[in-house]
């Protein structure tokens, strides 16, 4: 025990004069970051030509030696490239697009590494500027605006020979917003007249892609369009052959069927040309069966018909009820708003609301004439607010009126458009820009918190009257 007692003291001495002789003196430098200037986020850089990218990087610590590491990646075709040195030099001949390209420093007095990520957008001349479809003698042209507001006009058909399809009524310019860089998937123009209601062109190049038929797994006999949106997914979802089709996005984004039609939501229905609505409820209305049907929306549209309770029928039967609607649309809030015409002409306005709460409830709220009838046409154009409030807004020859169906005001925008009819309407920017089309010209309008009508720009020269457009930047 003694001996034992004898050890157990010698050790711990043996610790004691260890500690006492650790002065902390260690040799102790702190890491120093370089700092990096002269390097942008963005590059943009037209193919063939040069991208010259060289920052400028210093450091106070004297010991610091540093080598440069560049890697280029290319997602769509899953490949990458490594450059060295302190200059990034590249001749750019890959497809246009944005391409992520990352700086590695190193420094070898210590083996730190520091990042740096940028793009570079591969340009053409159609990279930036506005997209115009029109309407020139019954033919369907597209022009493109550049950014100095030069028009290469008819631009589809300089480029492939044929004239784009009749009856031309969208742009929709596909992005995935999920993924940064955001890719752009391409503009698809649709058109009414045709059993192929679409072409879908490179947003790039506007080169064709492939027409609407073609972007289904199982190729219909004919794919006509109501109307469709694209979706924060980069793919087209809408009304097809009277059903409710969405593109697939859950593959690859850059795969060869990315975007593809498979089954629409499975039901017995027809559809009227709109479906309002996006997460997690959708509503259409179903001409064969004369009621309004709901869809959810988690992941996917499914059909639920008339799978839905209603508190009160007084107002009127969203299950039973006979329309012939001129305009449909789902407010930022529950609220719904249709403009239906009855067999004698009349025109009437049906609000109600919808909700999910684990299940749909529909709540009818009044089917009523509307205020103004004569102010409406063959040619009135309609936009409603998805995101901002609840207004919408008609046309009548060359006057825009904003319309509040809460208390049924309606008053004239402050704007000037030559005493021209009005081709085109459409709300942009979280519903705080009206686009304004008229014969020859385009007009973007400031409508923010009840302005009503600000000119933010204007492009005149578009040949014939104006449908649809897209800005790119």
């Amino acid at each position: 025990m003694k001996r034992l007692l004898l050890v157990m003291l010698t050790v711990l001495a043996l610790f004691q004069l260890a500690c006492y002789k650790d002065k902390g003196n260690y040799d102790y430098s702190p890491v120093v970051a370089p700092t990096i200037t002269n390097l942008d986020t963005l590059y943009n850089i037209a193919i063939g030509d040069t991208l010259v990218v060289k920052p400028t990087v210093t450091s106070t610590d004297p010991k610091a030696r540093y080598s440069y590491t560049w890697r280029l990646g290319n997602p769509k075709k899953l490949w990458d490239t490594t450059l060295t040195g302190s200059t990034f030099k590249y001749v750019f001949n890959l497809d246009p697009d944005i391409y992520p390209v990352r700086l590695t420093i190193t420094d070898s007095s210590n083996g730190m590494k520091y990042f740096r990520d940028f793009n570079v957008r591969g340009t053409t001349e159609f990279t930036a500027g506005t997209v115009v479809l029109s309407l020139v003698n019954n033919v369907t042209q597209l022009c493109f605006v550049k950014p100095d507001k030069t028009i290469m006009p008819d631009i589809y058909k300089a480029l492939h020979g044929v004239d784009l399809p009749g009856k031309p009524t969208q742009v929709i310019n596909l992005v995935k917003q999920q993924v940064s860089p955001v890719p752009t998937l391409g503009y698809w123009i649709i058109c009414k007249g045709t059993d192929d209601g679409g072409v879908h062109l490179s947003t790039n190049t506007l080169l064709q892609y492939q027409t609407l038929r073609s972007d289904f797994f199982d190729q219909p006999a004919a794919a006509r369009v109501g109307h469709v949106d694209g979706t924060e997914n980069g793919v087209l979802r809408g009304v097809i052959n009277g059903k409710l089709y969405e593109g697939a996005w859950q593959t690859y984004y850059y795969g060869d069927t990315y975007g593809f039609f498979g089954a629409p939501a499975n039901g017995d229905y027809t559809l009227y040309d709109r479906v309002v609505g996006n997460v997690p409820l959708m509503l259409g209305y179903d001409t064969q069966h004369k009621q309004f049907a709901a869809f959810t929306n988690f992941g996917g549209p499914a059909y639920l018909g008339s799978n839905y309770q209603v508190t009160s029928t007084t107002a009127f039967d969203p299950k039973n009820i006979s329309l012939d609607l001129q305009f449909l649309n789902l407010s930022s809030t529950v609220n719904c708003y249709a403009i239906n015409k009855a067999a004698d002409g009349t025109l009437y306005e049906l609000g109600m609301q919808m909700m999910y709460m684990g299940f749909v409830q529909m709540t009818p709220l009044y089917y009523r004439p509307f205020p103004q009838p004569s102010l409406i046409t063959a040619n009135t154009k309609w936009a409603g607010t998805t995101t901002n409030g609840d207004i919408i807004y008609f046309t009548s020859g060359d006057k825009i009126y904003s319309y509040t169906p809460s208390n049924q005001q309606y008053f004239p925008l402050n704007l000037s458009l030559g005493g021209k009819t009005i081709t085109m309407l459409k709300l942009i920017n979280n519903d705080n820009t009206l686009v304004v089309g008229v014969d020859g010209s385009v007009y973007w309008y400031d409508i923010t918190n009840g302005i009503l009508g600000n000119l933010i720009k204007k492009i005149d020269g578009i040949p014939g009257s104006p449908i649809d457009v897209d800005e790119r930047d």
